[in-house]
């Protein structure tokens, strides 16, 4: 049998034996089947994990590699609904993020990042319309100050909620990864160099991201919690 059905019916005997209203006859049943199963098969325990996380992909729209500010958004989502991105490169979406995690939380993560991503587009866009008498260089590096700024006071906030991932998510996960990407690399986030007057950007864009409300919204798909400018606060 493919190894992926007979991990399809491991965790569906784990369900069965932890749904509500399983009589004890049942739940001795399905327990059984699964035990048999991950001895006959040579399967552990974090291999049944890693089968039950879901990942949930969401495009970046950018023809090449995601910038900094992309991952610390992406960073950012995962951390507030307990999930891990990761970066690839569809060859139909091009450049994306996926969200691995339990449950809802992946596609809670990605559309928390969709929300986010274009609020922030929105405004780091005004701010940047606004610098006047600037080299076109000078806007741009400006335009990233202020999504660093922003990214830095929404960040802020999820600290302050977020509960962090535990350790069956996180180590379910990891074996997810070494399962199907065994080469991913990792990479640091570089904060950018404050230039004189760039000082006022990352200032700007700390106060507008202080206005975003992120909350988990747990059990809400498509409510994830979200509001700033666009919803009139």
């Amino acid at each position: 049998m493919d190894r992926l059905k007979v991990l399809d019916k491991v965790s569906k005997c784990f369900s069965l034996a932890n749904a509500n209203g399983a009589s004890a006859t049942e739940i001795e049943t399905a327990l059984r089947q699964a035990r048999n199963l991950m001895k006959q098969y040579n399967l552990e325990a974090v291999d049944v994990a890693a089968h039950r996380i879901i990942e949930t992909s969401v495009p970046t729209g950018t023809r090449r590699a995601p910038q900094d500010w992309l991952h610390l958004l992406a960073s950012i989502c995962g951390r507030a609904f307990d999930c891990q991105p990761l970066a690839y490169r569809s060859q139909v979406q091009g450049w994306s993020f996926k969200f691995l995690g339990m449950g809802i939380s992946p596609e809670l993560a990605a559309h928390a990042y969709s929300a986010l991503h274009h609020q922030l587009v929105v405004a780091r866009r005004e701010h940047v319309g606004q610098q006047k008498y600037c080299q076109l260089k000078t806007k741009r590096r400006r335009g990233l100050l202020f999504a660093e700024g922003w990214l830095n006071a929404v960040g802020n906030k999820v600290v302050g909620f977020a509960e962090g991932m535990d350790d069956s998510t996180r180590q379910a996960i990891s074996a997810y990864l070494q399962q199907r990407h065994p080469t991913m690399k990792t990479s640091s986030i570089i904060p950018l160099e404050v230039k004189g007057h760039d000082l006022g950007s990352l200032r700007a864009g700390w106060i507008d991201g202080q206005a975003v409300e992120l909350r988990r919204g747990v059990g809400e798909a498509r409510q994830s919690g979200l509001s700033g400018r666009e919803s009139g606060q």
